[in-house]
């Protein structure tokens, strides 16, 4: 009987095979092969260091692959149910900035939602690519971002019918799916190509009970963060492809550029490994995965002064199919009612409770369950926010110190022309009316408060002032309470573009 190809690791083995033959090192790493020995390796292994080879004989070249790399890729891409998959060791943030520098040229139009990554607008900025930013629908209540709907991601398509490409978050960081099947229709008919950022949507691909999933929705190209929640080293990614509308040798030729030329071999064989694992028990993982999430909202529910919606709370309350799908392995819990910040919830429940939570937001937290997750870890969770609630009962009249509101800046100019643009130094307080050359965003998850090419409102100006004021993680380019905008006094507004 033939063995089930799924059931191979190929680069894992030839990996393992090549140190077992103890082969003396004269190529790089420096350690060789664990030789010289660090505390990395007396503290934590010294297996760990005896398996970083850098590409020898026998391991494939990720960048020409043609052996076990291949064979590992092409696993995984039927697995996926794509035609192609390559290894990313620099995150899905190195898979966006190759699939954009693949489809996109300078000027071409992409329609986009505007609560993207960073690396969407880092993707902007290196193919000069021109967005058309579609709006998502807002839970004010949670302060956060849901999806856009499609009615929104037509009618952009139909106003802006030379755009090359849609891009499409699937799901956002608080698991919300949108339409993705009729988005992906709709743009084929109109000769586009959908681009996905699936970074939260591993489990998409190897359970049940999920969102579809880019490549079963026929989009072009998906990149995948295989580390976030199904298994595989931090920094280890997907990108798939499916069609023929996107060339895959233009994706290869991207990531050849964008990617480093020593890729680490642990992070391969870990993609190797969680795909073989998912495989043979995925479904039943990530079955387990979500009963552990309807678990712990309903117990979290129960404590006076938290919420945390299950999927059918949150679909029974959508206003649009902007919130078409949920992943209900997100616990965003709302601590609003408690009189708290969620960035007070997050720092308080690590020092006093060792619970380390996904991130902290305005109004939410965000916990992530994942194959990793025990029953007794959601038990310790569920202890340390009744814990919680109990010794902040007589803050929860407390008024929250600031209106916080969601809301996106203008942009005048393309993200390029705004980063290539002279720029000019100001405090935070005078930056309104002037047109930010840099990304501001809160860390995680990384969503741009503003981007180069964008008009500083007094609104965007009292956000950064708010995350800062709040200790919240302010990533940027300038100083703190500084920002770096085009210096207009060396620089015009092209002719297409106006300030109004």
């Amino acid at each position: 009987m033939k063995k089930d190809p799924q059931l191979r690791t190929p680069f894992l083995d030839a990996l393992l095979d090549y140190v077992h033959t103890d082969p003396v090192p004269f190529d790089v790493p420096g350690h060789k092969l664990g030789r010289f020995v660090t505390d990395l390796s007396r503290r934590l292994s010294p297996r760990i260091l005896s398996t970083d080879a850098n590409a020898p004989i026998g391991l494939d070249n990720l960048y020409n692959a043609h052996g076990v790399i291949k064979e590992s890729e092409d696993l995984m891409a039927r697995l996926c149910h794509a035609d192609h998959c390559l290894f990313l060791v620099n995150g899905t943030t190195g898979g966006i900035l190759s699939m954009f520098l693949a489809v996109l040229d300078n000027k071409d139009k992409v329609i986009l939602p505007r609560n993207c990554h960073k690396s969407v607008i880092n993707a902007l900025i290196i193919s000069g690519a021109v967005p058309i930013f579609v709006l998502p629908d807002i839970d004010e209540e949670q302060g956060i971002a849901n999806g856009v709907s499609t009615k929104d991601y037509i009618k952009a398509m139909d106003e802006n019918l030379d755009a090359k490409a849609v891009f499409v978050i699937n799901p956002t960081y608080f698991g919300i799916a949108c339409d993705l099947k009729t988005i992906a229709k709709e743009a084929h008919r109109r000769n586009m190509a959908v681009l996905v950022d699936e970074a939260h949507g591993s489990a998409f691909y190897f359970g049940e009970g999920f969102p579809v999933s880019a490549m079963d929705a026929d989009c072009d190209v998906s990149c995948i963060s295989m580390h976030k929640n199904a298994g595989s080293l931090t920094q280890s990614s997907i990108l798939l492809t499916k069609g023929e509308r996107v060339a895959f040798d233009e994706i290869k030729r991207a990531f050849g550029m964008l990617s480093s030329t020593s890729p680490n071999p642990l992070l391969l064989a870990s993609l190797d490994a969680a795909r073989k694992e998912l495989y043979v028990r995925g479904k039943e993982v990530y079955s387990k995965n979500i009963a552990l999430a309807l678990y712990a909202k309903k117990a979290i529910s129960a404590i006076p002064g938290l919420s945390c919606r299950t999927k059918a709370e949150i679909l029974a309350a959508r206003k649009s199919d902007a919130v078409f799908d949920v992943d209900e392995t997100k616990l965003v819990i709302s601590v609003r009612a408690l009189g708290l910040y969620g960035y007070d919830v997050y720092r308080e429940l690590r020092a006093v409770s060792n619970i380390q939570l996904e991130l902290g937001e305005v109004f939410v937290v965000l916990a992530l369950i994942g194959p990793g997750t025990r029953k007794s870890d959601v038990d310790r969770l569920i202890d340390g926010l009744r814990a919680l609630a109990m010794r902040h009962q007589k803050d929860r009249k407390v008024h929250h110190r600031y209106a916080y509101q969601y809301s996106y800046p203008k942009i005048i100019v393309p993200p390029r022309e705004g980063y290539d643009a002279p720029t000019k130094v100001v405090p935070l307080k005078d930056s309104v009316g002037e047109i930010s050359a840099e990304t501001v965003m809160a860390y995680p998850p990384g969503i741009p408060l503003v981007i180069p090419g964008e008009l500083i409102s007094l609104e965007t100006m009292r956000l950064i002032e708010f995350y800062y004021r709040e200790k919240g993680e302010v990533l940027k380019d300038s100083a703190p309470r500084m920002m770096k905008v085009i210096d207009r006094s060396r620089w015009y507004l092209a002719n297409e573009f106006a300030l109004s």
